[in-house]
């Protein structure tokens, strides 16, 4: 029986690259519950391809680690606290979650009530995850050289640091292809 030909590597996108890599950062809001943007550099592929093709980052899986929140006031509190990852800056202007240049959104909201004996509202520490692959491996294109990292929040009462990683891996596509994604996540 005569071998299949290999038209390419799909789950890789061509460029061979099996073994994702980690980018980590974080977010630290300028004042409690105020929205702040941190930048993040993406490493830029520098070698170069054929005339027909460039390299771009597959983004394929996103982790935060949230702060520990504890209210200290008698009675009802709640409160939200997310970070939302775009290919675009908006600063301290609050973006939604249907917003084209937003790639992913990871949130946490508890809800709960105080006493004055004692508390049974509070958020255990762990880190929240989001999945960006399609279930066969592959993930989120961007073309982009900077991503952003925009942490919002309401009723925490503190200038939150939210830490976080980016597993990507390099992937390689058309021309014509990296236009379109470039033209769509600006």
């Amino acid at each position: 029986m005569a071998k299949r030909r290999r038209t390419g590597d799909q789950l890789t996108g061509g460029t061979g690259d099996v073994s994702p890599q980690l980018l980590s950062g974080l977010v630290l809001q300028t004042a409690a519950d105020t929205t702040t943007t941190a930048t993040i550099a993406l490493p830029v592929n520098r070698i170069p391809g054929s005339d027909k093709d460039v390299t771009i980052i597959e983004l394929l899986k996103i982790w935060c680690d949230f702060p520990q929140l504890i209210g200290t006031a008698v009675g009802e509190v709640g409160y939200n606290l997310g970070v939302f990852f775009t290919t675009t800056s908006f600063g301290t202007t609050a973006t939604t979650f249907n917003d084209p240049a937003v790639l992913a959104l990871i949130q946490i909201q508890k809800r709960g009530a105080f006493t004055a004996a004692g508390t049974y509202f509070y958020r255990e520490l762990g880190v929240e995850s989001v999945d960006l692959t399609d279930g066969a491996g592959h993930g989120i294109l961007v073309a982009t050289d900077n991503m952003f990292a925009q942490c919002t929040s309401s009723s925490t009462g503190a200038a939150n640091t939210v830490s976080f990683k980016l597993l990507y891996r390099f992937k390689r596509v058309s021309l014509v292809e990296y236009i379109g994604i470039v033209q769509s996540q600006q």
